[in-house]
């Protein structure tokens, strides 16, 4: 039997629950314990999850418990330090996209790791779901030719009520938020996935909250031979959540791309191919952390530490754009 793999998790907001369950669904690991600034959310994740140590402290934690690996997962501006302190013990980590809040976080952390020789992954779950598994592949044999563009949304409608809390943290500068970091993300690191290298030009536009941040923000990425990318993302309108990969010879559309389970392939004269992949979910990028770990790898093949370092360039590129800064910069 393969060793069961001990985590510790470094913030107890919504997403943390998530990656409990489905760590537990790999049936390959256990969340041992969990920390937060905040023992009161911390109390809140083990009634939630059945984690009985927890912790007010991320050091206190990391003191008092024997861990394989940490699943960083507080807000953006916290990403960078939680992570040096866990690799600076000698641990592992998977930090939470966006892994930093700027290039110059990102290249600190991965030169630790590196110097260390510890596995350091973004947790940028979509590029280990079988549908993005099946796009990669479509690419790489050809099926529709060379890519020309790229198309993609990632937008949804918080509700009501979250637009009038000046405290949320979509809004704030002081945790990084914006669209941008927290759901552009997504499309950002499609088209890198897509393209294979980033881009060479780089232009956007932002609708900014009167916090500073980015509501909705729009961006237009060039390429070698006039290929180029079109996405959008924003947390205030609602629209389809989907990319279109067009080629020479046909187009793939990824319904809800994020978190697909079907494709739709249309190859020049012929009808449109429906292809299921199955369900997305966490597991598969927790599975690759562990997989990683038994090899001894310090990097994922599927999601280098260099790619990440650039998606978060390209993001840097579109804040200066926008005058966008968030406090500390």
């Amino acid at each position: 039997m393969k060793p069961s793999i001990r985590w510790g998790i470094i913030g107890c907001g919504l997403i943390a629950p998530k990656f409990f369950h489905a760590l537990e669904n790999t049936g390959e690991g256990q969340v041992v314990a969990a920390a937060s600034k905040s023992i009161r959310r911390a109390k809140r994740f083990g009634k939630k999850t059945g984690v009985e140590r927890v912790y007010g402290s991320y050091q206190e934690m990391l003191d008092r418990e024997q861990l394989d690996a940490v699943y960083i997962a507080n807000t953006h501006a916290e990403h960078a330090a939680a992570a040096k302190l866990c690799l600076n013990r000698g641990l592992p980590v998977l930090v939470e996209k966006a892994f930093t809040r700027n290039a110059k976080e990102a290249a600190e952390v991965i030169t630790l790791a590196r110097n260390k020789k510890l596995f350091c992954m973004e947790a940028m779950w979509t590029r280990f779901n079988p549908a993005t598994a099946k796009v990669r592949a479509l690419l790489a044999e050809g099926a529709i030719g060379e890519v020309t563009r790229l198309t993609a949304a990632f937008c949804v409608l918080m509700p009501p009520c979250m637009k009038t809390m000046p405290w949320n943290r979509m809004y704030s500068p002081r945790f990084a938020g914006g669209a941008l970091l927290d759901i552009g993300v997504y499309p950002i690191a499609y088209a890198r996935m897509v393209f294979g290298e980033p881009p060479q030009k780089i232009t956007g536009s932002a609708d900014l909250a009167w916090t500073g941040v980015d509501k909705t923000s729009e961006y237009r990425f060039e390429y070698s031979g006039g290929r180029q990318a079109d996405l959008i993302t924003s947390f205030v309108r609602q629209r389809p959540r989907e990319a279109v990969i067009t080629g020479t010879q046909g187009n793939i559309c990824v319904p809800h791309f994020s978190g697909a389970e079907r494709l739709i392939i249309t190859r020049s004269g012929c009808a449109p191919e429906t292809i299921e992949c199955g369900a997305p979910g966490f597991e598969y990028e927790i599975r690759e952390v562990h997989r990683c770990l038994r090899e001894g790898l310090i990097e994922s093949p599927l999601m280098p530490l260099d790619e990440t370092l650039e998606t978060m360039r390209t993001m840097d590129a579109l804040r200066a754009q926008w005058g966008m800064k968030y406090p500390g910069e």
